[in-house]
């Protein structure tokens, strides 16, 4: 038994460890590989390195330029003179689309890694990049991504990892983050917190090879060795799905972003144009379950089927119906199949019941707007 696991184990770890910090170190490698490019590298590499030495004291706290720590959390406030702050503040403001110009950030956190077990969270993740790195022939495939959070459950993100997957319906053996283009996505699941602010997190995330995952299908771990992670489409994804076995593996919070949005531009969504029959195409529920089921797979159709009954049932809102449908099919598809029966519509009657479930899409800012009627 004492020969089991040789020393000799325990110090390849710690070169592996050390030689992963210094090749992948955050200023540079993985900031290339993320959407925000060579610039967010190079407004890192002038700073310190992210892993302290291991003899610095958790206790200890320092100020990297204009970055000062938190001790009490062991995040950093960036400064909004940095220019990490202005390279992230324009890429989560133009995620949001049209709610970009109605909202304001009040901070952005960075993590520090101060203590011995961040470190080793650190170190963990950067093996395991640099094994997916080796397994997919060079590319651990590592983005950046948005998670939304109440900010009782990031705090607990950031001290003890993520403990449960996403309770969405939609995907609900893994966590499901949005690429760092879309912010958008995660504003719902970013619950305001007593002040009204709101947090997302910026991970680095592992993708290595991935495969495409259908909503509500079950799937609970890559379906073959060649896969290691999901996306919701290969050409242009909006979501990236880490199953729960690897959440804490693939999946690095790194920073934090506090902001609010206007209670204006809230309201906006739901009550600027009044109840009136759509002028954009639009379809029945019915008529688009039958639609959607040519193309998904029987468990997703199922699912979406269960919304529908709920909402039938007032078990839930149809504006929470709506958004659990775009979750499940996607706006792209969506969009097609609703677009599609407007010449259908145009020949047919317009004396439609106003009791008759329906939805209908408009194209705003580049993304897919759903209502009750007509934006």
């Amino acid at each position: 038994m004492e020969n089991f696991v040789k020393p000799q184990f325990f110090s390849f770890l710690r070169e592996e460890a050390a030689a992963a910090v210094q090749r992948y170190s955050p200023h540079h490698k993985f900031m290339a590989h993320s959407g925000f490019g060579n610039q967010f590298a190079e407004s890192t590499s002038s700073s310190a390195d992210d892993v302290q030495d291991p003899e610095v004291s958790d206790s200890e706290s320092s100020v990297v330029g204009s970055v000062h720590e938190e001790r009490s959390s062991g995040l950093m406030r960036i400064d909004e003179g940095d220019k990490i702050y202005g390279i992230i503040s324009n890429k989560f403001l133009s995620g949001l689309g049209c709610f970009g110009l109605s909202t304001e950030i009040t901070a952005i956190h960075k993590e520090t890694c101060s203590s011995f077990i961040k470190q080793a969270k650190l170190q963990s993740f950067l093996i395991f990049s640099k094994a997916v790195e080796k397994k997919c022939g060079g590319n651990a495939n590592v983005k950046y991504a948005w998670f939304g959070a109440s900010k009782d459950e990031i705090n607990n993100i950031f001290s003890h990892g993520f403990s449960h997957p996403s309770n969405n319906g939609a995907y609900s053996q893994a966590i499901c983050l949005s690429p760092d283009d879309n912010s958008h996505d995660c504003l719902q699941a970013a619950v305001p917190d007593k002040n009204g602010v709101r947090h997302l997190l910026l991970c680095r995330v592992i993708l290595g090879k991935t495969e495409v995952v259908h909503p509500g299908s079950g799937q609970c771990h890559p379906s073959s060795e060649e896969y290691d992670t999901g996306v919701d489409n290969l050409s242009s994804p909006r979501k990236y799905i880490v199953w729960s076995t690897h959440m804490n593996s693939y999946v690095f919070p790194e920073f934090m972003v506090s902001f609010r949005v206007s209670s204006d531009a809230k309201e906006s969504q739901r009550n600027t144009v009044p109840v009136q029959n759509p002028k954009s195409p639009w379809i029945t529920f019915p008529a688009l379950i039958s639609a959607l089921s040519k193309f998904l797979p029987p468990q997703t159709v199922k699912l979406i089927t269960k919304y529908h009954n709920d909402h039938k049932g007032r078990k839930i809102t149809r504006r929470d119906l709506i958004q659990q449908v775009r979750k499940l099919a996607g706006d792209e598809l969506l969009t097609a199949i609703i677009k599609s029966c407007k010449n259908k519509q145009s020949k047919g009657s317009t004396g439609n019941s106003s009791s008759t479930s329906s939805i209908n899409f408009e194209q705003r800012d580049g993304r897919c707007c759903a209502c009750h009627k007509s934006c």
